[in-house]
């Protein structure tokens, strides 16, 4: 790496991603290309779990079988290879789209084995942005999981955390693709007091990998009838399917719902319903981390890097739940440490990269927000160079 530059090997992406990667990396250093990680023979005592891990992380992957041998095989041989390739090429950052599974999974575990940096790259939750991080992306990123480094970020900046909120006017719902976009009639009007609950793609990775006690949508609706009994006196639950979701959980959600206080509702916008709510439940859902653009207390149930203290609650089981929507009345949030953490995430997380006509000196800036995350200034309240969450690895 030449003073001051990064020198990146790229796992091959789409076109459009490749184009994306390279306009934002080419200006920090040198890149070159792999169409797939190299391969080796000889493990490491870590090749079996980490080939095992990446193996399971995928969609619905055999479970027996030759299929699964020679996968398992595979995914092994690329993780000694590519932990070899950057054990002899000390200095290189690797850089992977997503990698939440499969080759690209070993690729990034292989390189933090090999103690080389890494930078994870996926779409922002918000308009223009990206996220670039150093450990992961979603639950596992580098973000700390305490509310103290925002709030010294906010008091650096004597209390200039940006303006987040017009973020909010901003956020729209998916447009219904799936078989999910009609709801039966009955639910009852917007304005009385309701949680309201948006579920996940069935199968979404989120669930899946950190969805916790609720790794289905099926299992987090049967959590969310149970714990409505124990709402307040004239408040219900409110749900809304995913607007892309394949295939309508309707018929489940109406047998679960018999005689209690839950209601299907497909049919209302999904932030009329966030902004309508007296708060919102999710198991790891962006619409969580949406909600609070509009001053919502938010229930996280599964994984997720904003279930902290004064930011959100967290439900990991189906007995905490049911304690929160006891107390739905008194649901809420610490004002000053949302607006520090929501001011980080939109002023110094997300770098707003996907736009192709920012400003040269603008694009500079979202450019440096890259590089303090790669190499952390002395002293700097959030980016320590440490993973705060690895799901207990030391990666």
């Amino acid at each position: 790496m030449t003073a001051g530059r990064f020198s990146f090997v790229c796992l091959e992406e789409r076109r459009s991603q490749r184009a994306r990667l390279d306009k934002i990396l080419s200006p920090l250093g040198d890149l070159r290309w792999r169409s797939f990680p190299p391969l080796s023979l000889r493990d490491f005592a870590e090749t079996p779990a980490r080939a095992l891990e990446a193996y399971n992380r995928g969609t619905e992957p055999p479970q027996r079988g030759l299929l699964r041998a020679l996968k398992l095989g595979l995914l092994g041989w690329q993780y000694n290879g590519a932990r070899r390739y950057f054990a002899k090429n000390p200095g290189l950052t690797a850089v992977a789209w997503n990698a939440q599974a499969g080759h690209r999974r070993v690729f990034m575990q292989a390189a933090c084995d090999a103690g080389a940096r890494r930078l994870f790259f996926e779409l922002g939750p918000f308009a223009g942005t990206i996220t670039a991080d150093p450990c992961g992306v979603n639950f596992v990123n580098a973000l700390p999981r305490e509310i103290a480094p925002y709030l010294a970020w906010a008091a650096a900046r004597q209390g200039a955390t940006g303006d987040w909120r017009a973020l909010g006017a901003a956020i729209r719902q998916r447009a219904p693709s799936g078989a999910a976009k009609h709801s039966p009639a009955g639910a009852p009007p917007l304005d009385e007091p309701f949680l309201f609950a948006p579920l996940q793609y069935p199968g979404d990775s989120q669930l899946r990998i950190f969805g916790g006690a609720y790794p289905s949508v099926e299992v987090f609706v049967d959590a969310l009838a149970e714990a409505s009994d124990a709402l307040p006196e004239g408040w219900h639950l409110r749900l809304k399917e995913h607007p892309t979701a394949p295939v309508s959980l309707a018929a489940r959600i109406a047998e679960l719902g018999a005689g209690k206080r839950i209601y299907l509702d497909n049919t209302t916008e999904t932030f009329t319903q966030v902004r309508a709510s007296r708060g919102v439940v999710t198991v790891n859902s962006s619409v969580g981390l949406e909600a609070m653009f509009f001053d919502k207390p938010v229930i996280a149930g599964g994984q997720c890097f904003w279930a902290i203290d004064g930011i959100a609650d967290h439900a990991p089981d189906r007995a905490a739940l049911a304690a929160l929507f006891a107390r739905a009345e008194a649901l809420g949030f610490d004002p000053a440490a949302r607006d520090a953490f929501l001011g980080f995430l939109t002023q110094e997380y997300y770098p707003h990269l996907r736009q192709d006509d920012l400003p040269p000196e603008a694009r500079a800036a979202e450019l440096a927000k890259i590089t303090r995350r790669l190499a952390p200034p002395p002293g700097d309240p959030v980016w320590t160079g440490q993973c705060p969450v690895q799901e207990g690895k030391p990666c």
